[in-house]
């Protein structure tokens, strides 16, 4: 794990207050994914990305992207990749008994045990990610200045395709909307990896296609409803076909440390 941390702070250390011109910072604390061993040891390797998470870790009261800034100006970001990995440790809760709590309000997390209980997958053996690395006001991003939105999302797409190539799932599904997002995967895919395939489009609805051999699902987020429910189960299907299949061979995780 020490060398993802390691390209976390790369990435992070080339933010300075020059290349983002905020007009506020009303942005929370960074979203930084890690593998917990369950992922290491699963037969089918999942992604599960969504567009933000609200509030992330903001209790302390002073995750900005300022301080982000100022961490780089002291050489301190390696703590600030420390603490978001610690905080991304807890996001599932953890009962006396050391399961898995798989109940919440969240209609993101609920597809995401979702998921994992129809896959036979233990909760914590689907990496929870997120394509902003950041929210803006509690909200998307996608409301932000468009300055800073495309500050923002180019350190965001960066910062998910490093997961991406590190983590080396079969299949990723992007619960996140196809409004203002599409292009941005797009942009990613064609930036950071050899570009996409389509693999079929229900419009509005589900995007399949492969990155690099990696099967790919964009679907609504999961509180959307009129019809949108079907989709949820067509990609839970799709990952049943894919996985009876034998995934897909793309290569061996890095040893945990």
């Amino acid at each position: 794990m020490q060398e993802l941390l390691e390209q976390y702070q790369q990435v992070l250390s080339r933010m300075d207050r020059s290349r983002f011109p905020l007009a506020d910072d009303k942005y929370s604390g960074v979203f930084l994914p890690v593998a917990f061993d369950e992922y290491r040891a699963a037969d089918f390797r999942i992604m599960h990305v969504g567009r933000e998470t609200s509030g992330w870790n903001t209790a302390n009261s002073k995750n900005t992207l300022g301080r982000i800034f100022s961490a780089n100006e002291t050489g301190t970001t390696a703590a600030i990749v420390e603490e978001a990995v610690i905080r991304y440790e807890k996001h599932l809760d953890i009962r006396p008994d050391g399961t898995v709590a798989t109940t919440s309000k969240s209609r993101f997390k609920q597809y995401y045990f979702r998921l994992a209980k129809e896959m036979s997958l233990p909760p914590k053996s689907i990496i929870y990610a997120n394509l902003f690395a950041w929210d803006y006001a509690g909200k998307s991003p996608l409301t932000s200045p468009a300055e800073e939105l495309a500050a923002v999302s180019t350190v965001s797409l960066e910062l998910l395709a490093l997961q991406v190539k590190f983590f080396k799932p079969h299949a990723i599904v992007f619960s996140t909307g196809y409004a203002g997002i599409d292009g941005m995967l797009k942009n990613m895919f064609s930036q950071h990896f050899n570009g996409h395939e389509t693999v079929s489009v229900d419009p509005r609805k589900l995007w399949e296609f492969t990155v690099d051999d990696i099967t790919c699902f964009r679907i609504a987020h999961p509180r959307a409803s009129w019809g949108h429910g079907e989709y949820r189960t067509k990609v839970i299907e799709r990952l049943h076909q894919l996985r009876s299949a034998g995934g897909t061979p793309i290569g061996q995780l890095e040893p945990a440390s």
